[in-house]
């Protein structure tokens, strides 16, 4: 059954991945020469290639394997949550490729949702496990919590990062205070390969004092695996545990 639902989970990721791919080959929608020039902060320079940046798009698949492992790992009773993370996981490394391969504001915008879906999950299945809710009722919390958090974005484009910095906070909250003496050695993990990645982030952003366009090593793509590592510390907080 392992097996199985790992090869689940690596057909949907692929199929997401290659309609993605497909969209592209006759020229990304929206992207013009403005789309490629304002508002995003990576390092990396963009070719004209189907994928534009290809450092940063091939390392932002470091979610996709964990996805597909949290949906063959059994650390978690509940086949909905643990799909419900593994899908979320493996959402944020799918919307990172396209983003970076296409450099739209679409592609951008698929990208923040992808994350923030992730992050709700990340709370709903703790405070289910807190108040022993049954699949149903955690999908329909999540559904009901991410919906509400897309609306606010698309109403108010500001708050994205507002909304981010919010999710991320109340995630390693609940982690906090639900994780049980032996699991929080994760939650140190977890916030170490954040703390680390964010500030190879922002060492490697554009204009940033390291950001080197033409170079293939990027430090923005050691961010994707640190914060992979990060993701992959705060879900062993909750293995062995059910809702």
């Amino acid at each position: 059954m392992r097996s199985l639902a790992g090869g689940v989970a690596a057909v949907l990721v692929g199929t997401a991945l290659g309609a993605g791919l497909v969209v592209g080959i006759g020229g990304w929608p929206g992207s013009g020469e403005s789309a490629l020039l304002i508002g995003f902060p990576d390092c990396e320079s963009a070719g004209s290639a189907l994928i534009r940046q290809p450092t940063l798009a091939w390392t932002s698949l470091s979610f996709v394997p964990l996805g597909v492992w949290v949906s063959t790992d059994r650390g978690i009773a509940s086949p909905a949550a643990r799909w419900l993370l593994a899908a979320t996981i493996a959402a944020v490394g799918v919307g990172s490729f396209l983003a970076h391969a296409a450099l739209t504001d679409w592609a951008r915008q698929l990208d923040s949702a992808a994350i923030k879906l992730m992050l709700v999950a990340f709370i709903a299945y703790p405070v289910g496990r807190l108040r022993s809710w049954e699949a149903p009722a955690l999908l329909t919390a999540w559904a009901g919590a991410a919906g509400a958090v897309l609306a606010i974005e698309l109403v108010w484009p500001g708050a994205a990062r507002i909304l981010l910095v919010v999710l991320a906070a109340t995630a390693a909250a609940s982690a906090a205070t639900t994780a049980d003496p032996r699991s929080r050695r994760w939650l140190v993990a977890s916030l170490a390969w954040f703390t680390v990645g964010g500030a190879v982030w922002w060492l490697g952003r554009r204009g940033g004092p390291l950001c080197a366009p033409y170079a293939v090593f990027q430090l923005h793509a050691v961010w994707h695996i640190l914060a992979a590592a990060g993701i992959a510390s705060l879900y062993q907080i909750y293995r062995n545990e059910t809702i």
